[in-house]
């Protein structure tokens, strides 16, 4: 008997933790997001270029009324992350927007025993598609299919609201980063599901899939995800050693970019490579030095990175600068607020520290629609300088006129963080402002021996 009651005792007790350690979503009041609201707003409005014309700045105050009218008494932080998400979004800035509320995610995966999708997907041409499937279910072969709904919402809205969320609208640019937050995003946007239920083309029934833990998901992908990670870098040759062929992944300017170029020129010139193509599809860009340390290898010409460079002139910005950045506090210390001042070239003019190991073959880069900032700004002074013909199937997905060197903030309440460009670039490649680099040869689907 008493055996028997223990038991039941240890029963009670563990369903009762199993309840306290359910997740809860953390909830704010009306007054804390409102404030956290006007403050998102004040930094927007007072340091991003956008807001100097009269006409935007008045729509973008209006969405910003619709949002406050619309707060109920309190709100969850997932819900807010989305409307201040869409309401950046608003400014299709890629260099402006709200971080995801990692630890919410944290606190209802981990410590809540939530699940999530064990599936990851793919944007192709507006499109949803399955990118890898790694569910106990082996019986499957779903990776590749296009998905047109889950869990009855359409794929179309799907990725309208995602690309509202990391803000680009209705761009390819941003699609990179659909995929990297489709499953945090699905919860933001539509809340918890413990099942997916995937509409797939040429199915006639949905397929179901259970949602899987944390721990669980991790095994799942180690064991039947890839297992290769793509180089950041990397160099081939043709069988001739005529062509060689260079992908960068990124502009980001690490240890082992520097390397990888010092060693991928040197190799280059050792078997005597007449021609060069150089990858950066799908590059969302970096640092502009890191597009220096590559041309310094291109041409020994002075170049700008930009045709002009504009500062929204703010107290903000100068407090910022004058504890950062000296240099540029000094250009902007005497000007009047709510200005944009634009440097003169001799600015940023570049005098390449032109290497040994340069190549002067001809340079062939590829592009597309996910080449952005600093990769669509390497395309651009190709382009304008003539150092080499610029090939894709279409313009790189930013602007030729954009905005970056962001500010890092965090709201007051909800402790989220976002970022504002206090800058206005426009790079070269192109007229039309609101387009990209265009290709100098237009191939649609190609290998590299098509360029040639």
């Amino acid at each position: 008997m008493k055996s028997t009651t223990l038991t039941i005792l240890i029963s009670i007790l563990l369903f009762q933790s199993a309840i306290a350690q359910k997740y809860k979503p953390t909830y704010f009041q009306m007054a804390e997001l409102i404030e956290d609201l006007y403050f998102m707003q004040e930094k927007v409005e007072t340091m991003h270029p956008m807001l100097l014309d009269e006409a935007f700045a008045l729509q973008w105050s209006l969405y910003g009324n619709i949002v406050e009218k619309q707060m109920p008494d309190s709100m969850s932080i997932n819900q807010f992350y989305v409307h201040m998400a869409k309401l950046l979004g608003e400014l299709e800035d890629t260099h402006t927007g709200i971080s995801f509320p990692y630890s919410e995610r944290k606190k209802y995966m981990i410590d809540g025993g939530g699940v999530g999708m064990p599936f990851s997907i793919t944007v192709k041409d507006h499109r949803l598609y399955v990118n890898e499937y790694f569910a106990e279910d082996r019986s499957h072969d779903i990776a590749g299919k296009q998905i047109l709904a889950i869990n009855n919402i359409d794929s179309d809205q799907i990725l309208q609201d995602m690309r509202n969320v990391v803000g680009i609208k209705n761009r390819e640019c941003g699609d990179r980063s659909v995929e990297m937050l489709f499953a945090m995003s699905f919860w933001a946007l539509y809340g918890e599901t413990n099942v997916y239920r995937l509409k797939l083309m040429g199915e006639d029934t949905p397929l179901v899939i259970n949602g899987v833990s944390n721990a669980k998901y991790f095994e799942l992908k180690k064991k039947y995800g890839s297992r290769q990670n793509p180089e950041k870098y990397r160099l081939a040759f043709s069988d001739d050693q005529q062509l060689a062929k260079m992908s960068i992944a990124s502009f980001y300017g690490d240890e082992q970019y520097n390397q990888f170029l010092k060693d991928a020129f040197q190799e280059i010139k050792s078997k005597g490579s007449k021609q060069l193509i150089i990858d950066v599809r799908n590059n969302p860009g970096g640092r502009s030095r890191a597009v220096d340390s590559l041309l310094n290898y291109l041409t020994d010409k002075s170049y700008s990175q930009y045709k002009s460079i504009g500062i929204r002139v703010s107290e903000e910005l100068k407090a910022n600068y004058k504890q950062k950045r000296p240099e540029l506090y000094a250009r902007i210390d005497k000007l009047p607020n709510d200005t944009l001042f634009y440097m003169d070239s001799t600015a940023y003019t570049y005098k390449p520290n032109y290497k040994e190991s340069a190549f002067t073959g001809e340079v062939y880069v590829l592009i597309n629609e996910r080449s952005n900032s600093a990769a669509a700004t390497f395309a651009g002074v190709v382009k304008e300088n003539h150092l080499g013909t610029i090939v894709g199937n279409k313009a790189t997905g930013e602007n030729i006129r954009y905005y970056g060197d962001f500010l890092m903030y965090k709201l007051p309440n909800t402790k989220i963080t976002f970022y504002v460009s206090p800058k206005e670039f426009i790079q070269y490649g192109g007229t039309n402002l609101n387009q990209g680099v265009e290709p100098d040869v237009l191939i649609q689907d190609f290998a590299y021996k098509d360029i040639l």
